[in-house]
């Protein structure tokens, strides 16, 4: 396999337009992997295994899940970082992780006791992050800082196609749990082998010279900034978007008396409406900081975003009020977690730990699924979600101010034709260089 040769600041190669969009359908396939697992089948599965322990027993599962998807997603981070160095790439890794994932469904419907669905939860946290974690540091290996912006306003599309997928495998009531998992395993593949079929010549890494030591310690502190940031954007997201229905039926609905499934469909039509603003919005500003070189104040706005959003819902607890607070606030979570996540690959000190690094970046989604709970009960009353709201617009503004103190060099602005002007990260630790093979 030929690799270009290059010198520090020698140009890399953008990606074309096939490329991204396999690349996001790849990506989209694993979030359609887990969606309507967690979201539909788990607990379908949990109630008819312990109906009178549901609760405790889907509890249990999803915090072992979490803790085993912590550690299996560094371990595949850094396992697939060895593979690059020793020359073979990361994509063996994403297809054993699939393959491991859809035979993880296989097992999951074979279970028949509380334990053995334990157990298959774990199987299937492990396999699944052996696809993703390698699949993300394909991003950072091989998309250049140029086109990063716009491959994460791509992945803000992957959500509302995970919750698609799940309304999908529901719609047929007569479906059996069999016939549901084949039809999230049959999506998986359709969205995932694209990619790994057409897109199979990854890039290669060749050693440079070292990056200076305070090179990497700017490094290192810059992923310490992301990792909070993005640690206190996640806990306010995933308490509110657990407890929204809850803090709607507080709310003064204008003489509107609502049953809660009725409510409950008022909401849903609100959140689809919030779920496509955001991917517009996501595509919007990662584009927009690809061209303009600004992300870091262009994330700092969606955090004002859904600051804004959080400081409405608590201050004016009203339908009209609240609904557009809410909207606000679930553009600004999806615009963020969308753009940072390619922002973060920008900031990774050294392509020789990509996929560990992301690992540990991969900690901010399965924290707050410990912590939230317990602040929630913690900080709500009867009736009133002000407190909470109000603590939460506090996380997520501190958040900001931590985007704003990251220390990175503003890349340069992407010149004509098919090549961009030189990547941040080789010019700031001049230690690795990527070239398409």
């Amino acid at each position: 396999m030929k690799v270009l040769a290059g010198s520090a600041g020698g140009e890399t190669r953008r990606q074309g337009w096939l490329f991204l969009a396999l690349y996001a359908l790849c990506y989209a396939g694993g979030v359609i992997a887990y969606v309507p697992l967690l979201t539909f089948l788990l607990p379908i599965k949990v109630e008819e295994l312990a109906l009178a322990d549901k609760v405790a027993l889907l509890s249990l599962a999803t915090l072992a899940g979490a803790l085993v998807a912590s550690v299996a997603n560094i371990l595949a981070g850094i396992l697939s970082d060895i593979s690059v160095r020793r020359g073979g790439g990361r994509r063996p890794w994403v297809i054993g992780g699939m393959i491991a994932t859809l035979a993880s469904y296989g097992v999951l419907h074979l279970c028949r006791t509380p334990a053995s669905l334990i157990g298959g939860v774990i199987l299937f946290q492990f396999a699944l992050n052996f696809m993703i974690a390698p699949l993300m540091a394909i991003a950072a290996d091989e998309v250049p800082d140029s086109q990063k912006g716009l491959l994460g306003g791509l992945f803000a599309a992957a959500y509302p196609l995970g919750a698609l997928a799940g309304i999908v495998v529901t719609a047929f009531p007569r479906l059996a749990e069999g016939g549901q998992f084949l039809v999230v395993g049959g999506l998986v593949l359709a969205m995932t082998l694209p990619f790994l079929v057409v897109m199979r010549r990854p890039a290669m890494i060749r050693e440079a010279e070292s990056a200076s030591p305070d090179r990497r310690r700017v490094g290192r502190g810059n992923l310490a900034l992301v990792w909070v940031a993005r640690l206190l954007v996640q806990i306010a997201g995933s308490i509110l978007f657990a407890y929204f229905l809850f803090y709607f039926e507080t709310v003064d609905r204008e003489g509107l008396a609502l049953a809660s499934r009725e409510l409950a469909g008022k909401i849903s039509w609100l959140s689809g409406a919030s779920a496509i603003l955001s991917v517009l919005l996501g595509v919007v500003i990662g584009r927009l900081s690809d061209t303009s070189g600004a992300r870091k104040p262009l994330l700092a706005a969606t955090v004002a975003m859904l600051t804004a959003g959080l400081l409405i819902m608590a201050l004016m607890p009203q339908w009209a009020p609240a609904a557009i607070g809410y909207v606000l606030f679930s553009c600004g979570v999806g615009a963020f977690l969308a753009v940072q996540a390619t922002y973060a690959m920008h900031l990774l000190p050294s392509p020789l730990h990509r996929g560990r690094d992301l690992g540990v970046l991969n900690l901010t989604n399965t924290i707050p699924a410990l912590a939230a709970p317990a602040l929630a009960v913690a900080l709500v009353k009867v009736d009133d979600f002000g407190p909470l709201l109000l603590i939460l617009a506090l996380l997520t503004a501190l958040a900001g101010v931590l985007i704003l103190m990251i220390r990175d060099e503003t890349p340069d602005l992407p010149v004509a034709g098919d090549r961009a002007a030189p990547a941040p990260d080789e010019r700031r630790t001049g230690k690795f260089h990527l070239r398409q093979a």
